[in-house]
């Protein structure tokens, strides 16, 4: 069945854009391998399919690819007639491959078509090294016509840089010609590459050089069943015999019969159809099971993501649930508070008044010069009480997430980083800011580390803040309730209400007849912090008014404590939006693009 190349190439287009767009921002268990296969997909997709696709008359490439020492530099040479790749005792000598053709098919190899990231010079004059990296074109009109051949690097080089660009030159090529010599085709490097063209299904042929006439059978039966016995179809072996070179080319007879088959695979058109639809079906075939591999890793990075959110989650809504219980059950109302609250109680400080409106608190230049009042002291306690605890439950969910985050490589590598790019931050803060340009110390190893483990260090500042707004808030909700008119004429001053309806919410769900480590059972119920100060309350508002007060003022702290844990848990979700982008349909698009390519193979 006939390919239509348009749609053959909207699909690859596509594939390419979800494969560029896959999301690797965690580091989980595989991240490393897949990363190179994108790399690797976007490559074959770029350098050789898309060309191929948009010029299927293009001239073939074939890639002359094999062992240190093999005579490749020598055999290209050779079949063009001329020195176009430098020889030598030096290895690996090829450190800048050479792509030799025909004038004529010369522009389409110069053109950003085919590989087209890679740097290119025209070779002029006599052969000479390039440097590492570029793509020697050199064209003669000893290569028969629509054919290439490429010397690439040595696939055992020392050098890694040329073991890589040889895998890439394979990738983009048409046609494999793989050579090995009498000494080194049993060496691991030379199987390696034989099973990467066994498995992608390309087009190969192998040159066995430098056999000893004395040992040809023995070695060329040896080669050949090794061949047979790793599954390498390579209908097209050449043997070259150890022979004297002629101005450093081999004789006619030594690679007659290699040009003639590259010639003939030219010129054929049934030779030629059949090398490039084996070539591109194996690469297609591969993303069978490629492309969905990377999508279930994809699968697996959002799964993560969405399990560090949720774990961070889930530790604040059980810190905001300790708030409210916390809050609400008189386990502030201990300590200082409880002295405060007696010292209040014994001195006649919360007791109301009869009639009028709700008298002022004293001016301060005479507070100051009398000393803090007492219910002041009780106010500065709680509000101390209420902070540290907001602090506190926010510390325990801090600890949980970085714990819980810790516990996953992924999440280590996040927590590290947040906290370093923090460290080098504000670094780079004390340096601006010092007039010498030498700012503080930089932040030790130990202190990046516990940056995420603990609350925010301006949150103590905020907690007051919010508490301080409240209070202000609470002042204005009792000054509209005591303009009702139903309201008692039984007031406290503002100072004095505040506070205790602030106690009041403290020891609201606290058990009846509930004691104190610091009173006695048996105290006088006057001075009880959980009972009396609803009594007192009930005397200015009314029973029946008195549980909608608390439960107005209530709901706004409990708000304003919501924001600030939100505010906290806030640091967490920017930590895994800085990973980048991690799109929940990315998986579904990349099968999605896979099966669209294979409806119109």
């Amino acid at each position: 069945m006939r390919v239509d190349a348009r749609l053959l190439e909207a699909a690859l287009l596509n594939l390419r854009k979800r494969v560029a767009a896959v999301p690797l921002v965690f580091e989980i268990a595989g991240s490393a391998e897949v990363k190179a296969e994108r790399a690797k997909l976007l490559s074959q997709i770029d350098d050789y399919l898309l060309p191929r696709v948009r010029r299927s008359a293009a001239p073939i490439l074939v890639a002359l690819v094999g062992s240190t020492g093999a005579g490749k530099s020598t055999l290209v040479n050779s079949i063009v007639g001329t020195h176009v790749s430098a020889t030598g005792v030096r290895r690996p000598t090829t450190n800048s491959p050479v792509l030799a053709c025909h004038p004529d098919d010369i522009d389409w190899f110069a053109e950003n078509n085919f590989l087209p990231t890679l740097p290119r010079v025209r070779q002029e004059g006599l052969v000479r090294p390039g440097r590492d990296g570029l793509l020697v074109l050199a064209a003669s009109e000893g290569m028969p016509r629509g054919i290439a051949l490429l010397d690439t690097p040595d696939i055992d080089s020392v050098v890694k840089a040329h073991h890589e660009f040889a895998y890439q030159f394979l990738d983009a090529s048409d046609l494999w010609l793989f050579m090995t010599s009498a000494s080194r085709y049993a060496d691991g490097p030379v199987w390696e590459i034989l099973q990467h063209a066994r498995d992608r299904k390309a087009s190969l042929g192998v040159v066995l050089s430098r056999i000893p006439q004395a040992y040809r059978t023995e070695l060329v039966d040896h080669f050949n069943a090794m061949l047979d016995a790793n599954g390498v179809a390579a209908d097209n072996r050449f043997v070259i015999l150890e022979t004297p070179l002629i101005d450093s080319m081999l004789p006619p007879d030594a690679y007659q019969p290699i040009r003639d088959w590259l010639a003939d695979t030219a010129t054929r058109t049934d030779r030629r159809v059949a090398v490039l639809s084996q070539t591109m079906s194996g690469v297609l075939d591969t993303f069978k099971s490629r492309v969905p591999a990377m999508a279930a890793h994809v699968e697996a990075q959002v799964v993560l993501r969405a399990e560090l959110r949720r774990t961070a989650e889930a530790s604040y809504e059980r810190a905001f649930t300790e708030a409210i219980s916390g809050m609400k059950n008189g386990s502030l109302l201990t300590g200082e508070v409880l002295a405060r609250w007696q010292d209040c109680m014994v001195g006649g400080d919360l007791r109301p008044r009869r009639g009028g409106r709700l008298t002022k608190p004293a001016k301060k230049g005479k507070r100051a010069r009398r000393g803090a009042s007492r219910p002041a002291a009780l106010n500065l306690a709680m509000r101390s009480a209420i902070e540290s605890f907001i602090v506190s439950i926010a510390d325990r969910a801090a600890e949980h997430v970085d714990g819980s985050w810790r516990g996953n490589p992924a999440g280590v590598v996040l927590l590290e980083d947040a906290a370093a790019d923090r460290a080098r931050g504000e670094y780079a803060k004390q340096v601006f800011e010092s007039a010498f340009g030498t700012g503080g110390a930089e932040p030790s190893e130990a202190s990046q580390a516990a940056a995420f483990s603990r609350s925010s260090p301006d949150l103590p500042l905020r907690a007051a803040r919010a508490v301080g707004a409240w209070q202000d808030h609470l002042t204005r909700l009792v000054d509209a309730e005591d303009l009702r008119s139903g309201a008692k004429r039984i007031s406290f001053d503002d100072e004095s209400l505040g506070v205790v309806i602030l106690v009041a919410m403290l020891g609201e769900d606290a058990p009846s007849g509930m004691t104190t480590v610091a009173a006695p059972a048996t105290e006088d119920e006057g001075t009880n912090v959980y009972t009396e100060p609803r009594r007192l309350l009930a005397s200015v508002f009314g029973a029946g008014m008195l549980p909608g007060i608390l439960a107005t003022a209530r709901e706004d702290l409990i708000h304003r404590v919501q924001l600030l844990l939100d505010e906290e848990m806030v640091r967490f979700v920017e930590v895994i939006e800085s990973a980048g982008p991690c799109e929940d349909v990315a998986a579904i698009r990349l099968y999605q693009a896979e099966y669209s390519l294979e409806a119109v193979r």
